[in-house]
């Protein structure tokens, strides 16, 4: 269960479309459904979906 839902929806094909998330476990290994983000990529996929840290 998530913990809060995103304002807008961010898709895979949304966050592989971002070079800035291009490092991304998700995207380089395959089966993941967890994984650790910094804190920068935590906030860009907030801004993503139209959220902000405070709306958490």
């Amino acid at each position: 269960k998530p913990y809060k839902e995103l304002l807008s929806p961010v898709t895979l094909a949304d966050i592989k479309s971002q070079q800035k998330l291009a490092n991304l476990a998700l995207i380089k290994q395959s089966r993941l459904s967890v994984i650790p983000l910094t804190k920068s990529e935590f906030k860009f996929i907030l801004m993503m979906g139209n959220t902000k840290l405070s709306d958490l």
